[in-house]
């Protein structure tokens, strides 16, 4: 139950000074940096690296989907029958403590059912379908409340999937680490090569995001 947040980062065209004189190397950089084009530099001086920033955090949400199903010969009996169970499953979600504003609720689906063993085909029936999804804040009651709203009748389950409600710090903190991690990629480069960075890298770009930890539970082992 972690969750990961990887972030890479890509730094690239960082300059190297090679074999150049440092004059060369310092006009050069006077050069990138008066440039109003941030494309404007020489290829053959650059380093192109990739770091990478993780944080693992625990969760501190969790959201759990149930989904309510009933048949019978005719519509209006499979929907009360699914109304009445989808009203004892609220019950369960409430009773444990989840605020209104964290259960929402689906569209009813209705689906004829038809016999193909006949010719033509003819309906014999009618499946409803009602689906609840409900975020939950106090992981201490996800356990009981999936097994408990099976019992009050939800058929099956989606999740639960678990989130950090702000992980915006932490994505700050990877960011910082895959820096790191990039500059000590092209420092290593750079000596390796008989040279040196320049203080400021030509070209940065950020991308990642944020890998969340899912479980699945099965509608008849629910724990």
């Amino acid at each position: 139950k972690k969750i990961a947040i990887v972030l890479a980062l890509l730094m690239a065209l960082l300059m190297a000074s090679g074999c150049k004189s440092q004059d060369q190397i310092d006009a050069q950089q006077q050069v990138v940096a008066a440039a109003e084009n941030a494309y404007y530099y020489d290829t053959r001086s650059t380093i192109n690296v990739t770091g990478k920033g993780e944080v693992v955090l625990d969760p501190d949400i969790a959201t759990v989907g149930f989904t309510v199903y009933s048949t019978a010969a005719n519509p209006s009996d499979a929907q009360q029958e699914n109304t009445q169970l989808m009203a004892a499953v609220l019950d369960v979600i409430r009773a444990k403590g989840i605020a209104e504003e964290d259960i929402e609720t689906g569209n009813l689906n209705i689906r004829e059912v038809y016999d193909y063993d006949k010719s033509p085909a003819r309906i014999v029936g009618y499946d409803v379908y009602h689906n609840v999804e409900v975020k939950v804040r106090d992981l201490s009651v996800l356990g009981g409340l999936i097994s408990d709203a099976i019992g009050a009748g939800a058929s099956s389950i989606s999740g639960p999937e678990y989130s950090v409600e702000d992980d915006s710090a932490a994505y700050l903190e990877a960011l910082t680490l895959a820096v790191q991690s990039a500059n000590a990629k092209a420092e290593t480069i750079a000596a390796g090569a008989g040279g040196r960075l320049a203080n400021l890298p030509v070209s940065l770009s950020e991308y990642g995001g944020v890998n969340y930890a899912v479980r699945s539970y099965a509608a008849d082992n629910a724990v």
